[in-house]
């Protein structure tokens, strides 16, 4: 199965980008960015995004199978590309494309809401950038919402940035606890 991993770089005070969405802020982490992402990227076989955030990458993902989140058409789509309104059913669909490797939850805050609410990813990885923004693109935007991971890990990545991994838990039987969900 491939796994759904929210990686985002996100502020020491919870926000992706400012409330413009621009990305300059993260400039001066280019390289420890570049160097950890050149390895982790290998593991990745397919990409969602939203529209904006689609918009915004300018066909960044080349051939590698895509689902993007919205209701308007797009032009000139890759024939990788998925587009869906449902979570569910476009995730389906873009499993079917991906040979192998897990799938990025490339953003932005609202999709990733909208996939944490629908119970649908499975790993959280966010590169906590020593920035603080005050104000801007929550992680997960769209509402108040519940929803536990366990912490399986963190990393030092250079300049000040931690990335902390998260793994989702999933209520089992009463009297049993909480245990992952295997894959």
């Amino acid at each position: 199965m491939h796994l759904v991993r929210y990686q985002v770089a996100v502020s020491i005070d919870g926000f992706i980008a400012p409330k413009d969405g621009d990305a300059d802020w993260l400039d001066p982490y280019g390289k420890v960015a570049g160097d950890f992402m050149a390895t982790w990227m290998k593991q990745i076989g397919g990409v969602i995004s939203g529209r904006t955030t689609y918009d915004q990458a300018g066909g960044m993902w080349g051939k590698t199978p895509a689902l993007v989140m919205t209701s308007r058409p797009l032009a000139k789509a890759p024939k990788s590309t998925v587009v869906a309104t449902d979570e569910a059913a476009g995730l389906a669909q873009l499993r079917t494309r991906i040979p192998d490797g897990d799938i990025w939850l490339f953003g932005g805050g609202v999709t990733a809401g909208r996939f944490l609410r629908a119970g649908l990813i499975d790993l959280i990885e966010a590169a906590v950038v020593p920035v603080a923004l005050g104000e801007g693109r929550p992680l997960f935007a769209g509402g108040p919402m519940h929803i536990t991971f366990e912490h399986v890990g963190s990393q030092s990545l250079g300049s000040g940035c931690v990335l902390n991994t998260y793994r989702k838990i999933e209520a089992t039987a009463p009297g049993r606890g909480r245990r992952s969900r295997s894959h």
